[in-house]
Parts: C-alpha cells; structure tokens; sequence
C-alpha cells in the first residue's frame, strides 16, 4: 500500500467538503437576493471562493452517509410542523386569553456533530413560537427560548420537539456514531419525566 494513498484520499474529501461549503453558500447568496439570476449566481461563486480563501472557516465534517427515506420524512414533518406552528402562534395573537409566560430551556443534544447541532438549532428556530439563544459547542446543549412555555409539562414538550428534530436528523445524515448515541439514549427525557410521577 502507498504511503502516499491516504494524504491523497484526505485532500479528495477534503475538495469535496469545499464544494459542498461553496454550493451552500451561494444557495444562501441567491436567497439573500430573492431572485434566480445567472449573475447573482455568478457573484455568488465568486464572493463563496473569496470568503473561503480568505477567512478561515473550520472544516464542515461530514458523516459520510445520507438516508434519502429519513431526509423525506424530515422535510415533511417538517413542512407540517412549520404550518401547525404558525397557526397556533396566530391563534396567540387574537385570542381574548393573555399568552403565557416563554421559558429559556436546555436541551443537552445526543450528537457531537457541529452541523447537526446547527441544523438542529436551525430548525427548531425556523418553527414559530421557538427560536435559540445560545448554544453550548463544547458540551452540545442548545438553549431554547419558548412562548408560552410556563409549565413543566410545556417545558417536557418544548424539550421533546428538539430532541425529536434531532433524531429525524441523525436518522438522515447523522455518522455511525450519531446512531449508536440515539440507540443508547433512545428517549433523553426518561429520567425527567419519572421525576415527575
């Protein structure tokens, strides 16, 4: 075997996390500006290639594994959550009731993936009625500010949306280690819910 094989296979996948940062980057750029043109798509690149070359950004590791069925069942619950959520934070604003009081929470996530932790804080930010104040990398907790989060059973609730979102995305793309962490903590949340009966 060469000694020089596995520099080789390092700076491959290497060039490939680097295309994957530029491709989602220049998504980004585009959604900046609303529109689909071969010029924002070109500036896009450009500035992505800028911004790569010249600010250092950490390496985005990647598992290596994606589930297409899991991607699609997380796209749709998601879809669904997105339109129950913005529902029920509309029915806050016109109902005769005050809303409760919101609720900051921890949520100490079974990954140690960067980008899962980020798609995790991203998606539960992107539901209405939740958005993330902080975020621990060191120790994978996410912070959690909920509306009308003012009882311990809401907390349970708030707390087991997230650690549902991230096992719908450790089941798509999350790394062999990802499952065997979801498959010895199944359920983050038993000791709190036996604390409560």
């Amino acid at each position: 075997m060469s000694p020089n094989r596995p520099p080789r296979m390092t700076k491959g996948r290497s060039f490939v996390q680097q295309l994957v940062l530029v491709f989602f980057l220049v998504v980004l750029w585009v959604m900046l500006w609303d529109a689909v043109s071969l010029m924002h798509i070109i500036t896009g690149v450009v500035l992505s290639l800028v911004v790569t070359r010249v600010f250092y950004l950490p390496p985005v590791v990647l598992s290596g594994r994606f589930n297409i069925i899991h991607a699609l069942n997380y796209g749709l619950w998601f879809l669904y959550s997105l339109i129950i959520a913005s529902v029920e934070v509309a029915w806050y604003a016109f109902r005769p009731r005050a809303v409760g009081a919101g609720s900051v929470i921890a949520c100490d996530l079974r990954t140690s993936s960067d980008l899962l932790m980020t798609l995790v804080a991203d998606t539960a930010s992107l539901i209405p009625g939740s958005i993330i104040v902080d975020s621990d990398r060191a120790l994978g907790v996410l912070y959690l500010h909920v509306l009308d989060c003012d009882s311990e059973e809401k907390v349970l609730n708030a707390k087991e949306l997230v650690y549902h979102i991230e096992e719908l995305l450790i089941k798509a793309l999350g790394s062999h280690r990802d499952l065997a962490a979801l498959k010895i903590n199944p359920d983050p949340l038993a000791d709190e819910r036996g604390g409560d009966r």
